[in-house]
């Protein structure tokens, strides 16, 4: 009797458990309901800098549906107000403004991120640290809803984030 098919599965067996912890860590960076069609990713929102009395939120929202979604309201458990922003040029100079709706085409992903849209969040009820994670509730016009968890994080781990970003985009 030959052990060369038992030591076979044996490896595979061994190198799916090793990669398992990393496919489960993927897995939990984003949000989906089996009958979704719209998968949040990333979802961040930075805490309180000092003295300040609103903060931001980043996130992706991904629509796999084969029809556009307008995005109505979002809501983040333990704040009391949040809105939809977004950064324009407005007669040559940079603005950042509230958006009442916005719409999320279909099989298109649209990134919150610095200089774009993001999320203005406001009025805490204790005060948030990082770690922590929040539920975020994203509100569409068809009165579907997103549920998904967003991580606090502190000012310095957003700059290391996008800091590593950018370096893994100018090495390709």
């Amino acid at each position: 009797m030959t052990f060369k098919p038992l030591i076979t599965l044996l490896s595979s067996a061994l190198l799916v458990m090793s990669l398992f912890p990393s496919m489960v860590k993927a897995h939990a960076d984003h949000h989906h309901d089996e009958d979704s069609e719209i998968i949040v990713n990333n979802a961040q929102v930075r805490v309180f800098l000092p003295a300040s009395k609103s903060t931001v939120g980043y996130l992706s929202i991904v629509n796999h549906g084969n029809a556009d979604v307008t995005l109505t309201k979002a809501a983040i458990d333990g704040l009391g107000r949040v809105e939809i922003h977004e950064h324009a040029h407005v007669n040559g100079m940079m603005k950042m403004q509230k958006v009442d709706t916005l719409l999320i085409k279909a099989h298109q992903q649209l990134d919150f991120k610095p200089g774009g849209y993001h999320l203005m969040a406001f009025e805490p009820s204790e005060a948030i640290k990082a770690g922590q994670e929040l539920k975020l509730t994203l509100y569409f016009s068809d009165g579907n809803r997103v549920f998904t968890q967003a991580q606090v994080v502190s000012l310095e781990s957003q700059v290391e984030q996008a800091s590593q970003s950018k370096q893994h985009h100018t090495h390709h």
